[in-house]
């Protein structure tokens, strides 16, 4: 692994620190100054998120082993570089998952450690998947666990290695739990996946300082916090929506997996003598599979008559209705966790964004489809709330902000992310054109769901008026001069929908030009109607403004015509 300056001198600084017994806020803040000294010096590739001083610290708590002291000290130290995000989280769990779990039983306080870090941080890849230096680290995992070699997908896309790794992660320990019951004999393979054992102990410098009868004790209380940190992350919804993409795409791996977690659960005399962790898996339903089933009934029992009537089309013409849909419908769980408080609205458009990219990859679809069912989601969370369920909801204003903000920024997230990365090469840049005209594709083929389109009573108006806009707008009418001020239902036969203000959004965020307006079948009237009538009313009024007298005719016209 590359060492540059910086993070040699990080490891100087981090042995010196521990010897002194600094604190970790002060030890994070002096790594932070010399990592944005390297940046400014030209290393920016490895700053933030640094994949060298993961491997440095990594290197640091392996050798440190786990006991107290300034070992202890070393876990803080890494604690504070992956809270202040200075080191790569994936990174630096995956490199110590391969050198703790095998050397759990002389070194337990180490893999209680592991686990924390584990639980705190390792699913976090919202902002990691946005450093300049997120390929490299995924190729350094690839090579550290296999994992485009076990599961048979490459890890060169974000979405992929997302769904790789966490299943990796937890299949890490559950494979720990059956070897530290003896169940891993119970198993087809007779082993696992990933190392559990190791005889080399020479990879733990020093003496064993920690008595045999704590280490024992220490064992069993880890046999225990790891079946119940396994029943944590089967139960967290950001973590299930990425594991139902691995039981959608990776049916032999999936099937392994589930089958050890089912054997888990069926002999496990941890978990049936622990009373928290026998709790937490008693709400588990594997079915065929299938660990999400709860998650999944309800959300296919309230969106099953919009699916059914509204297939997403194949990318070569066939439409496979539900079934395929289906394959989406993370986004729809995601939409509602947001609304129902489950998880934090802080960061939804990069979440949101990075979701849509992980579908993409893994469903293998275009971006057309991808971001075809991004709107449709956003369509259904706002057709649910005709249907409220009882207790409090979400108000529509909350609905349409997802679909008309949260949407339209995670997509523009998306395209500006493309042109940061690929704007030093023309084929690339040339590619990131191409996802704009995905998008105009999505959204031509939107305006074909008529059903999901009907617009709320409370913003009918608006809707007509962004149609009104549209038919001004391509009858040479200039929509800046005041006009729009005068667009009303009674004054145009134009009628709106949906799609017209999803547009709006979308040209308001420089997304889409203003040529959209002339796609077939976005204007539902006679365009030249809007230039005989629109014109005439706004000459009654001024001219009435402008002192002309009161005539018969005038009265007549203004009477016919609102004033706003």
């Amino acid at each position: 692994m590359d060492s540059s300056a910086w993070v040699e001198w990080a490891a100087e600084y981090t042995k010196a620190a521990q010897a002194e017994s600094r604190p970790p806020a002060e030890w994070a803040a002096r790594v932070a100054s010399a990592a944005a000294a390297a940046a400014a010096a030209g290393e920016r590739g490895d700053v933030p998120w640094s994949a060298g001083l993961a491997g440095m610290l990594a290197r640091t708590l392996v050798s440190a082993g786990g006991g107290g002291g300034a070992p202890a000290a070393a876990w803080k130290f890494a604690e504070a570089a992956l809270a202040e995000r200075l080191a790569s989280p994936a990174l630096l769990l995956a490199l110590l998952s391969s050198r703790v779990i095998p050397h759990r039983f002389v070194r337990p306080t180490a893999y209680r450690l592991y686990l924390e870090l584990l639980r705190r941080h390792g699913f976090n890849f919202c902002f990691q998947m946005k450093a300049a230096n997120f390929r490299k680290i995924m190729q350094l995992i690839d090579d550290n666990l296999g994992l485009s070699k076990i599961f048979g997908f490459s890890t060169c896309e974000p979405g992929v290695f997302v769904v790789e790794f966490s299943l990796c992660m937890l299949w890490q320990l559950v494979d720990v739990a059956l070897d530290d019951e003896g169940l891993l004999e119970l198993t087809p393979d007779k082993k696992a996946q990933w190392p559990t054992r190791s005889e080399d102990v020479s990879a733990f410098d020093g003496s064993f300082s920690e008595q045999t009868e704590k280490i024992e004790k220490l064992q069993k209380l880890n046999n225990v916090i790891t079946i119940e940190l396994i029943g944590h992350l089967l139960h967290d919804k950001v973590i299930t929506h990425i594991l139902s993409l691995a039981h959608e795409n990776m049916k032999t791996q999936w099937a392994a997996f589930s089958n050890r977690l089912r054997l888990l659960i069926t002999n496990s005399s941890t978990l049936q003598t622990s009373t928290i962790a026998l709790e937490v898996f008693q709400q588990l339903n594997i079915d065929d599979c299938n660990i999400f089933r709860e998650n999944k009934h309800w959300l296919h029992k309230k969106l099953h008559p919009i699916v059914a009537s509204n297939p997403l089309s194949y990318p070569n013409g066939r439409c496979l209705g539900a079934s395929y849909s289906a394959l989406w419908i993370p986004i729809d769980m995601y939409l509602e966790d947001c609304l129902d408080g489950s998880i934090a609205a802080t960061n939804s458009i990069e979440i949101l964004s990075g979701l849509v990219k992980a579908l993409q990859a893994v469903n293998r679809a275009t971006w057309h489809d991808a971001l075809l069912a991004l709107w449709i989601a956003s369509l259904r969370l706002v057709q649910r709330e005709r249907e409220p369920i009882e207790g409090p909801v979400p108000h529509l204003d909350t609905r349409l902000c997802m679909l008309l903000c949260i949407t339209t920024l995670a997509i523009a997230d998306i395209i500006e992310e493309a042109d940061l990365e690929l704007n030093s090469n023309w084929k690339e840049k040339r590619a990131s054109d191409d996802l704009r005209k995905e998008l105009m594709l999505s959204l031509q083929t939107l305006g074909d769901y008529e059903s999901l389109l009907v617009p709320p009573p409370c913003i009918i108006s608006a809707a007509n008026q962004a149609a009104s806009k549209a038919a001004m707008f391509v009858s040479g009418i200039n929509v800046s001069s005041g006009y729009m001020e005068n667009v009303n239902d009674r004054t145009t036969n134009y009628t709106g929908n949906m799609w017209h203000l999803i547009v709006e959004s979308c040209i308001s965020r420089n997304l889409l030009e203003t040529s959209v307006y002339y796609w077939p079948g976005y204007i539902n009237g006679h365009v030249n109607s809007i230039t005989h009538a629109l014109p005439s009313q706004l000459a009654g009024w001024s001219s009435f403004m402008n002192g002309a007298p009161l005539t018969q005719s005038l009265v007549n016209m203004l009477g016919a015509t609102p004033a706003s």
